[in-house]
């Protein structure tokens, strides 16, 4: 049910050119694949997912009794926990408020939002800017990479500038050098059992490659070490890091072991200017961190219930909009009627004050006309009681009498 990115402008022009709905968004991300619409047709959520089916040349019954609907507020909530991270299998991760953005850019550009889409997105930014702000959200440690770098930077104090050995080319190593590489480091060693994937990581992150053979001489530069490889035997053992620890001149040296079984000897943590870290460390870290997010979540939603309301009491208001243009023209059209009546008077040279004055009477008599009559009728006494306390609220009289 994914749409690559190349496939958007074209669906939404094809789901509005179907008009199954006045305005559209459609988000897709690695892990949802969710369709934001305004002004739907008749029968409009189930069109919607035969239409998602169709797009895909998938048969109708596929999406049978799966997914998920929202109406009217719970659209805004929805979205709203989205683009803070509460509805990511990583509470608080920043990664899906950009892609709701390049969602957003794309479903513009092709003219397939509007006033109410618009309004709806905008409002879920700033909703994601304030629950950043205002909570611990996104502050805490949730995944082993980002553990590492975060604990890193709290031993180095910081990256900055630092010398980075990767030992092991997979996916961990990959995740640790992308965080990494966001706080500057000076540069990356890649040493691998592999040369050819060790040339790839090094080309990606603008570093090194080397095989294992290296490490000796590599651990002489290098500030901070992340090891993870599926070596059944230590690579770093603790003769070797004391040789070259005591060629360092003092300069202390941090261990990221993240391998199991352990990469890095036990030892190696007891050497003078030594700091190791193993899997087990960083995920005390991560649980704790998880547990900082779940709290501040409880924030979060309190946050986007306020931002919800707020929406919500926006949205009802366009509801009234058909019955102001109305009213607005309604006596707009009296306004036009008495001043053509009443130029006529000036144009007789009669008193410009006195025409005025009749001109005023004429068009308050006008506009209160209806509404006097509707409340002298008979009606039943639940009626008249709604009719004075709109008249109350709409033209704030209760206030005005006091």
């Amino acid at each position: 049910m994914a749409f690559s990115p190349e496939q958007l402008p074209a669906a939404h022009r094809d789901l509005l050119d179907r008009q199954l709905a006045r305005e559209a968004l459609i988000l897709s991300t690695c892990n949802r694949t969710e369709i934001y619409a305004h002004g739907l047709a008749e029968g409009g959520p189930e069109l919607l997912r035969n239409w998602l089916c169709t797009f895909h040349g998938l048969d109708p019954s596929t999406l049978a009794g799966q997914g998920f609907q929202y109406r009217g507020a719970d659209v805004a909530r929805h979205l709203f926990r989205v683009a803070c991270g509460l509805d990511s299998m990583i509470i608080g991760e920043p990664q899906i408020l950009g892609q709701i953005k390049d969602a957003y850019q794309i479903a513009a550009d092709v003219g397939a939002t509007g006033p109410v889409l618009n309004r709806l997105l905008h409002w879920a930014f700033r909703v994601a800017k304030r629950v950043r702000t205002e909570t611990a959200i996104g502050a805490a440690p949730v995944s082993v990479a980002y553990a590492a770098v975060s604990l890193a930077k709290q031993v180095l104090g910081t990256l900055e500038g630092r010398q980075v050995l990767l030992i092991g080319a997979g996916e961990t190593i990959e995740l640790v050098a992308t965080h990494l590489r966001e706080h500057e480091v000076g540069g990356f060693r890649v040493a691998n059992r592999s040369r050819e994937r060790a040339d790839a990581l090094a080309e990606k992150f603008g570093g090194s490659a080397h095989g294992l053979h290296e490490i000796p001489a590599l651990l002489k530069e290098a500030d901070l070490v992340v090891s993870c490889t599926a070596s059944t035997e230590p690579i770093l053992s603790e003769s070797l890091v004391r040789q070259v620890q005591g060629e360092r001149g003092g300069r202390h040296l941090l261990l990221l072991d993240l391998a199991v079984p352990r990469d890095i000897a036990a030892g190696v943590g007891q050497l003078d200017g030594c700091f190791l870290y193993t899997l087990d460390d960083l995920n005390d870290i991560t649980q704790a961190g998880i547990q900082a997010r779940r709290e501040a979540a409880e924030a979060a939603e309190a946050i986007i219930n306020d931002e919800v309301a707020d929406f919500q009491r926006w949205r009802d208001s366009l509801d009234v909009v058909p019955a102001i243009r109305r009213l607005r023209e309604h006596v707009e059209q009296a306004r036009q009627d008495e001043l053509k009546r009443f130029y006529h008077y000036l144009d007789q040279g009669q008193d410009p004050r006195m025409v005025l004055e009749s001109f005023s009477k004429a068009l308050m008599n006008k506009v209160l006309h209806d509404p006097i009559s509707t409340l002298r009728q008979p009606c039943q006494e639940a009626t008249s009681e709604a009719l004075v306390a709109s008249l109350d609220i709409l033209f704030h009289l209760s206030d005005a009498e006091g």
